[in-house]
């Protein structure tokens, strides 16, 4: 039992303390075990402090202690709460006009951009099949080889000439085809934004095949020279 409880515990019980004074007086021993009040007290609130003693009698010489307590009233502690299921993230594809509500419930305006191809044969192919929708103009190989964004002088790979999202000139040199131990020059025939790098470095690629992507100055006036 805990001895080091300061606090007053109220329980609803029912304390009967009966003293049989006749036999107290009768026997000198049996007055000596009669319990004093701290003592008493003390036992109570241990008792009190329990949760599962609903009846408790002591009897001791002439002393007689008997508690009745109403368990069926005491409250249950809460259950723990439910955890929290996160959802999957959703990922959006890029290639989807996208509109979303913001907090206020008001829906943004949809946004429209060219579409990035993945590295993959197919979206390339697709990639391509939606180029000439969107007006773009695709540089291709004029040999077979291997794709280079940059040159390589002396064992140092120098960097690349020109970056996607960039502006350039009609005859500006974008990337090189590697034959042979030389490196062959591959020139923009329009001039526009460069849009995609269609290959890798290090990418072997054969004649014909799309190496850059990019959004002429006047793809109106491309379209009505086809």
């Amino acid at each position: 039992m805990d001895k080091a409880k300061t606090l007053t515990v109220y329980c609803p019980a029912t304390t009967n303390l009966e003293d049989d004074s006749e036999e107290t007086k009768s026997s000198g021993l049996t007055s000596e075990l009669i319990p004093n009040s701290s003592g008493v007290e003390s036992l109570v609130r241990d008792i009190c402090d329990t949760t599962s003693i609903a009846e408790f009698e002591l009897k001791l010489g002439g002393f007689r202690l008997y508690v009745a307590r109403n368990l069926a009233g005491k409250s249950e502690p809460p259950p723990p709460p439910l955890p929290l299921i996160r959802s999957p993230p959703v990922s959006v594809s890029t290639n989807k006009t996208v509109e979303a509500a913001d907090s206020n419930g008001s829906v943004s305006a949809p946004t429209l951009a060219i579409t990035k191809p993945l590295s993959s044969s197919g979206s390339i192919r697709s990639f391509l099949d939606r180029a000439a929708d969107e007006g773009l103009a695709i540089l291709k190989s004029p040999l077979v080889g291997t794709f280079k964004r940059s040159r390589t002088i002396k064992e140092q790979i120098l960097p690349p000439l020109c970056e996607e999202n960039q502006m350039v000139k009609e005859g500006k040199t974008l990337c090189y085809i590697e034959q042979l131990g030389g490196e062959i020059p591959v020139e923009s025939h329009v001039s526009g934004e460069v849009i995609k790098f269609l290959k890798q470095d290090g990418d072997p690629v054969a004649y014909g095949d799309a190496l850059v992507a990019i959004l002429p100055s006047f793809p109106g006036i491309k379209k009505l020279l086809r």
